[in-house]
């Protein structure tokens, strides 16, 4: 399932601008993708993309384990963050043991996959880097997950935690906020669900990204005695 992918924006006041094509397969839960940048601004890192929010493709290719319910069947396949939802974007931060921010990140999203001119689009709103590739960009990101669930009428939250090894042989940390919009939702998302990264395998070689994400989706159990009243994290409202 191909697709086309942008990525805009600015960090640290200079311009971000990336397009390139990509590819899902949701039974096994992969999604690769090529990025060509034409303005790279000094002190980001576009490896950190798939940390700081700007490849919803990886969702959309999650594979489904035990019954849980990917953000690709619940959305129908389009998905907006920040776009149809009044300052609903999604917002990252990235430390280092000391507490120092080396990035933080707010950006809008909008991801169509329903027919076949499938695209996954990105505009970075304001961000600050200090992770600069061949000095202490990113080297390794090992397996990561975060908690994903129904937070009211067409809005699916993931919230994730993150670290990596640098460059430079130091630690960073980090956690993403994703509040997904889904303006044609399908099917809910029941209580609390596990999206699970498994594996990142990111080449980046000038101004050229390649990225290969494994990823799945799985439940997260209900509380033996439920004593929780509202209904947000269980209501679609419908269509």
């Amino acid at each position: 399932m191909d697709h086309d992918y942008a990525i805009e924006g600015f960090i640290n006041e200079r311009f971000v601008s990336g397009h390139g094509t990509g590819k899902i397969d949701p039974e096994a839960g992969v999604s690769e993708m090529e990025v060509a940048f034409t303005s790279l601004p000094d002190g980001w890192d576009p490896r950190t993309i798939v940390l700081m929010c700007c490849d919803r493709a990886l969702v959309m290719a999650s594979r489904e384990v035990d019954g849980a319910v990917s953000i690709r069947r619940a959305s129908g396949g389009w998905l907006s963050i920040g776009r149809h939802l009044h300052d609903g974007g999604r917002d990252s931060v990235m430390y280092d043991d000391a507490g120092q921010i080396l990035a933080h990140v707010r950006a809008t999203s909008e991801t169509d996959f329903r027919d076949a001119k499938r695209f996954d689009r990105s505009c970075i709103e304001a961000g600050v880097s200090h992770l600069r590739p061949g000095r202490n960009g990113i080297a390794e990101i090992p397996a990561f997950d975060g908690v994903m669930m129904q937070a009211g009428p067409r809005l699916v939250t993931v919230s994730t935690r993150f670290s990596a090894t640098l460059e430079d042989g130091t630690a960073m940390y980090g956690r993403t906020f994703y509040p997904h919009y889904l303006p044609d939702q399908a099917v809910p998302v029941p209580y609390f669900q596990i999206l699970r990264v498994e594996s990142v395998t990111q080449e980046l070689d000038g101004n050229r990204l390649y990225s290969r994400v494994v990823s799945s989706v799985l439940p997260l159990g209900a509380p033996q005695e439920d004593i929780v009243t509202a209904e947000a994290e269980r209501v679609i409202a419908s269509v």
